[in-house]
């Protein structure tokens, strides 16, 4: 008999069902917070305890990643996390239990405006004493590699080769909304660049404008550029409210296009 469930585990990085990621007054961070159920959760095998593994991957405005793991991360992947690279694509974070779970993303002198995507994933560890229920869905973390149970099963370790009936590898951790165990939110950010361009357009449509008022405006090509920024940027508030994002990131181009013409 399937074991009722009333508080199913799920990473989240939302706050009163909102998004938590917030951009500071003098645009120099992103802050974000992993409000993930590690605590309530009653799914067998997702105790806190069993959390002690993570990746926040942040995609920046020109597409590029800087990504926060694990130290457990970093030494099952030490190709893909040299230490060179420490500091430049990735730093690392303590686990849930030892942090506050609240971070921040700095910007740099080479980050863009754009849209800033933050994905945390975070599995459990596998543990010898769960019975794991195959309707659930669970994903296990055993020995730096993901498994996913599909027949229930207890104390059959997901890496040995007899079980594969049980558990099979699971590799699919790009496709980030399509489990429980992870979750991604983004935040558009204009303020690098952007918005000091508009407020040069709209500076400059306002000299024409007093320099002659009763000229007609289609022929001042700097109100022209001021209203079309505003037009995008209205268009683009409009989109990422409605979470169309590929949408958004085309208002966002034509932001970038306007502010390079003369």
């Amino acid at each position: 008999m399937a074991t009722p469930i009333t508080n199913p585990y799920k990473t989240s990085l939302l706050v009163d069902n909102c998004s938590s990621l917030e951009l500071s007054c003098d645009c120099k961070k992103i802050t974000f917070k992993d409000t993930s159920n590690y605590v309530d959760s009653d799914m067998p095998g997702h105790l806190s305890t069993d959390f002690t593994s993570r990746v926040i991957k942040i995609t920046r405005g020109d597409g590029s990643i800087f990504e926060l793991i694990t130290a457990d991360i970093r030494t099952n992947n030490p190709t893909a996390y040299p230490l060179a690279t420490q500091g430049i694509a990735y730093n690392i974070i303590p686990s849930h239990l030892a942090s506050n779970n609240t971070f921040t993303y700095t910007f740099k002198d080479s980050d863009v405006d754009g849209i800033y995507s933050v994905e945390l994933c975070t599995y459990p560890n596998w543990r010898s004493n769960v019975y794991y229920e195959a309707y659930l869905k669970p994903i296990v973390l055993r020995n730096g590699k993901y498994y996913k149970a599909t027949l229930s099963s207890t104390n059959l370790d997901p890496e040995d080769p007899l079980n594969d009936a049980y558990w099979t590898l699971y590799t699919d951790t790009g496709n980030c909304d399509s489990t429980r165990y992870c979750n991604t939110q983004r935040i558009v950010v204009l303020c690098i660049s952007i918005e000091d361009c508009y407020r040069q357009a709209v500076a400059d449509a306002f000299c024409g404008i007093q320099k002659n008022p009763c000229k007609d405006m289609c022929d001042n090509k700097d109100f022209m550029k001021a209203m079309k920024m505003r037009v995008v940027m209205d268009g683009l508030e409009f989109a990422a409210c409605g979470f169309d994002w590929d949408n958004a990131q085309n208002h966002v181009d034509i932001l970038k296009s306007l502010c390079c013409c003369n």
